[in-house]
């Protein structure tokens, strides 16, 4: 091969190898993952932390379930104990004046028979007497069993009362807890929020519905103990200020709800009405809002051990029935 034709095929063969370097990285970019999407990678921080801030709730409304049934219990007890000291005396005063007079009266069923003008009015004044004696020893029979109730209930009322102090600290901690997991899911979320709303995404809706308090935590509370009854709703734990949402639209009004402090009552379209609770702000006056408007403020009026929103659903009407929400919460508040 000439010196000529060797340089031409070196060339070419270069050539070929540059083209074929070239082709590496192309190919490699081809099959590379794409970027990471910064709302799928804000969402998945959102969802984690917002798990953790659920689970955080979970055990503090179980403490909180723990330590009012036991208050429950306590003031059971105490209105027992008062009945039972009020029965105990009743019947104690039976049994001493069943004492006296068998004493001032001894041999008296003898005499009434023997002093009767006939023996028809012996017999009864007879019966008349052992049907009192029958009652009176019964009255002091019942006696003894009330003492011994009053005794065991004094014990269980003296157990409750030492077991107060831990239901409570139990109580305290969790709470300390919830705090700081909602403070983190709230921030998380907060970050989430601004980034769909700079995308122009608004409140999600979901099944026809957008969650009352977005980014709070919740958990299957209904049903629950609480002082004199049980809970009717879902308690949504977030930070104090935290805007509440109409869920749908309709026409809203406001008032005090005894131990759930300030509420709001949201009448939905959609036949259903939805109650707010433990608020710390109305905002506006009752109107008709649309579904997604700002209607009130998180807080912690009335009987409320952490900032929360009590959220009921009462389908029918805001004196039907309520039904627990948890389900629906699930769905519409990712």
């Amino acid at each position: 091969m000439r010196v000529g034709q060797l340089g031409a095929v070196c060339r070419v063969l270069l050539a070929a190898g540059v083209v074929t370097i070239a082709a590496i990285p192309l190919a490699t970019s081809a099959g590379a993952q794409p970027d990471p999407d910064p709302t799928a990678e804000l969402k998945q921080r959102a969802d984690e932390a917002r798990s953790e801030a659920n689970d955080a709730a979970a055990r503090y409304t179980n403490a909180q379930s723990s330590f009012e049934d036991l208050g429950n219990k306590i003031a059971d007890l105490e209105q027992k104990i008062a009945a039972g000291e009020a029965r105990r005396d009743e019947l104690r005063g039976i049994a001493e004046r069943r004492a006296v007079v068998a004493y001032k009266t001894q041999g008296s069923d003898r005499a009434a028979i023997l002093n009767a003008q006939n023996p028809g009015e012996g017999m009864r004044s007879s019966e008349l007497l052992n049907r009192a004696n029958e009652a009176d020893n019964a009255a002091v029979a019942n006696l003894a069993a009330v003492n011994a109730d009053l005794a065991a209930q004094r014990d269980q009322l003296a157990e409750d009362h030492k077991d107060y102090p831990t239901y409570r600290q139990r109580l305290a901690d969790e709470s300390k807890i919830l705090d700081t997991k909602v403070a983190a899911a709230d921030m998380a979320v907060r970050e989430l929020q601004a980034k769909r709303a700079a995308e122009g995404l608004g409140a999600p809706v979901v099944d026809g519905l957008v969650c009352p308090v977005p980014g709070a935590a919740f958990s299957n509370d209904f049903g629950q103990p609480r002082t004199g009854h049980t809970h009717q709703g879902n308690d949504m734990f977030a930070p104090m200020g935290t805007p509440n949402l109409a869920v749908v639209s309709g026409n809203v009004t406001y008032g005090d709800g005894g131990s759930g402090g300030m509420g709001a009552y949201l009448e939905g379209d959609n036949g259903v009405t939805y109650v707010y609770y433990h608020l710390s702000e109305y905002l506006g006056g009752p109107r008709r809002v649309a579904q997604g408007e700002v209607i009130a403020k998180l807080g912690m009026s009335g009987n409320a051990g952490a900032p929360h929103t009590h959220f009921e659903t009462r389908p029918g009407g805001r004196t039907a029935t309520a039904i627990n929400p948890y389900p629906t919460l699930v769905k519409i508040c990712q």
